[in-house]
């Protein structure tokens, strides 16, 4: 994959034109083991797994191949020829283990390539195209300790879930490791395309297409993938008959019992048994919400090989827009939530874990967009385009149709203001209605403007006169000039939500905000510090370098195509590399035959100081010289000495020889 590069604005505009159409593209919220941030894309065929940056294969030559002769057979072989026997059957080969071997060190720096290149790329051919995708929460680079206590699956394999144009919903599991160029040129491989079959695997992928039972009788809008667990029976126990026993006995006793069990929670985890919960729906009837759960084999990375019937079937009140589960990670109780957007301007969350064990799950709030009228004098919600959660799914952060985004404080989890005051929205129940944060996505007044004059436009094209020679002049004019630009049918947009990877952030549920709506990305690096600065008062007012506000990135258009999605990459920075912290996300676009990576440029790394060596006399440097024992850096000295003495005619004679005797010497 080779690159056109474009800069502007500082940022570097990295595009990869592709041979098939693209359809959909996210990143991998964990990056693989030899440093590489990956990325997948859906296409009309498949799957594409990229590798960016991270340390380099080694470099290994390849097997020379025995050149057979014309019959087939290796020089000095003998032939024998039985009519009577058969053919011996042929012995199956052991399945391919790819080992592989990876530079210790990042690769030097080039000043022409200033970006993280490509590693390697996997195609995975479906046969059918893959129209959405998602990957389950996991923990930050920060938080790695705690994959410990999950399951050994996602510690070697990514995990996703994609939606196909048959109706189908598959699990994927690839490796995180790329697989090595001796495993991509393998002999046996070179004849034969690479489909994805279930039940085969060529490099250590596998796929589960969730068919059995009820399905999807149309194309699926959205899928989502999270991960729960399930206790073991006695854990309960154990926990309510400590509470029992301490409450008849002392504060101390009553304390050490209770961390005593919490210890013995985490202990026990992973012993638990997890499972993978997958979310889809479609525009079936009314709208059709499927809900699978799928259990992970213990000790192994796989998933079980059993029928998967949908767990949950939900029948919604109007079609989805998009549907995500909590960011929350078990054992949280709200890690179950879906919150699932519908177009009309209304967000719902389903609790697809409830205690009551309902079997359909129970509604746990809706939450309303503001009204907006439209040219008829009839008024209307505002149209969500998308909807995510935010601060570990304490919050909602929701992008409407005419480019506001805002945020639904749920749980009362942003900042709060210097004078120690309650915010308004947090007095009652019925302010959730009203944004508790609100934006923005480029210019306010430039999108009102556009709205105001597609609403004029269209009434003076309702109203307009009988056919005169001035109304016909003026319809001329209108047919052989350019239109203004206005939105025609519904405008695109979206939001992509990553953890911040910055241990000096204020808080763990700090998460980078990216709004994209039509050819304009905003980017939050912080969305808890743009809030504190919001509630506060405080922060840089024109937004030059601010860590919390938001950077516009305006006429996104990969290699002229229109902008189909936009999502935030994990940051991947060098050893040794001078990169600030504040820099610009990556943000990974999506065209219909391109991708565009926008990224700030990777510094020049800066080399460890070193104090200087003693200087030598210039009479040891000609002794060294003549012996040829003399270093580069004596050189430099020699070179040094030799510009001295041509810039300052004021020197004395005796330095001039010496001079002149080292320039002797050099020629």
């Amino acid at each position: 994959m080779r690159p056109n590069i474009r800069a502007l604005d500082g940022l570097l505009h990295i595009c990869y034109d592709l041979p098939h159409r693209v359809h959909t593209a996210k990143s991998y919220p964990l990056p693989s083991p030899n440093g590489s941030t990956i990325f997948v894309y859906g296409h009309e065929q498949g799957l594409r797994v990229v590798w960016r940056g991270g340390r380099a294969f080694k470099h290994q030559p390849m097997a020379m191949e025995k050149k057979p002769t014309s019959n087939n057979a290796s020089e000095g072989a003998i032939m024998i020829i039985d009519s009577d026997e058969e053919a011996p059957e042929k012995s199956e080969q052991p399945p391919y283990h790819d080992n592989p071997d990876f530079e210790e060190e990042d690769g030097e720096f080039d000043v022409s390539e200033p970006y993280d290149p490509v590693v390697q790329t996997l195609d995975l051919s479906l046969g059918v195209e893959v129209l959405h995708l998602d990957f389950p929460r996991l923990p930050a680079d920060a938080q790695r300790s705690s994959l410990e206590s999950l399951p050994i699956l996602f510690s070697q394999k990514l995990v996703l879930a994609v939606a196909c144009s048959d109706c189908s919903v598959r699990i994927l599991l690839v490796p995180l490791l790329p697989p090595s160029p001796q495993s991509m040129y393998r002999l046996e491989l070179r004849n034969t395309a690479s489909n994805l079959v279930i039940g085969k695997s060529v490099f250590g992928e596998q796929m589960f297409v969730l068919s059995s039972g009820t399905t999807h009788r149309s194309i699926p809008k959205s899928v989502s993938i999270t991960m729960t667990s399930t206790p073991p029976e006695d854990l309960k126990d154990v926990g309510m008959a400590d509470d029992d026993t301490s409450s008849k006995k002392p504060d101390l006793r009553r304390n050490v019992s209770r961390s005593a069990s919490r210890s013995r929670s985490r202990s026990r985890l992973g012993d638990h048994q997890w499972d993978l919960l997958i979310a889809s729906h479609s525009a079936d009837l009314s709208g059709l919400l499927l809900i699978h759960r799928i259990p992970i084999l213990v000790g192994e990375a796989g998933l079980s090989p059993e029928l998967h019937i949908p767990w949950r079937t939900q029948y919604l009140a109007s079609p989805t827009v998009s549907v995500y589960f909590n960011s929350a990670l078990y054992p949280a109780s709200r890690h179950s939530q879906l919150l699932i957007a519908e177009a009309k301007g209304v967000v719902r969350i389903l609790d697809c874990l409830p205690q009551s064990k309902a079997a359909e799950g129970s509604w746990r709030l809706s939450l309303y967009t503001d009204f907006e009228t439209l040219q008829d004098s009839k008024s209307r919600r505002k149209p969500i385009l998308d909807a995510q959660w935010v601060l570990g799914g304490k919050a909602i952060l929701a992008l409407l149709a005419d480019g506001k985004w805002g945020v639904w404080d749920l749980e009362n989890a942003g900042p709060k203001p210097t004078d120690g005051t309650n915010p308004l929205w947090s007095t009652s129940v019925e302010p959730l209605t009203k944004f508790a944060l609100q934006g923005w996505v480029g210019d306010p007044l430039k999108s009102r403007t556009l709205l105001k004059s597609s609403s004029t436009n269209t009434e003076k094209i309702s109203k307009l006169a009988p056919m005169t020679p001035g109304t016909r002049k003026i319809k001329q004019q209108a047919l052989f000039t350019e239109p203004t630009p206005q939105s025609d049918g519904p405008m695109r947009g979206g939001l992509s939500v990553s953890p911040v990877h910055d241990a000096s952030k204020t808080r763990a549920d700090d998460e980078a905000v990216l709004a994209w709506h039509g050819s304009t990305v905003a980017v939050i690096p912080s969305l808890f510090i743009h809030w504190q600065n919001k509630a506060r008062g405080s922060g840089n007012l024109f937004g030059s370098g601010a860590k919390g506000e938001p950077k516009m990135v305006y006429n996104i258009q990969p290699g002229g195509e229109s902008c189909k999605e936009a999502s935030l990459m994990p940051s991947s920075h060098r050893l040794g590399s001078a990169k600030d912290e504040a820099t610009h996300p990556d943000i990974l676009v999506t065209g219909d035959h391109r991708l565009v990576i926008v990224t700030s440029p990777i510094a020049e790394p800066q080399m460890p100081f070193s104090p200087p060596s003693p200087l030598l006399s210039s009479t040891t440097d000609q002794q060294l010289l003549t012996r040829g024992d003399l270093d580069v850096n004596g050189m430099d000295r020699i070179l040094a000495g030799m510009s001295k003495s041509q810039t300052t005619p004021t020197r004395s004679s005796p330095s001039l020889s010496h001079t002149n005797g080292n320039i002797f010497l050099v020629s």
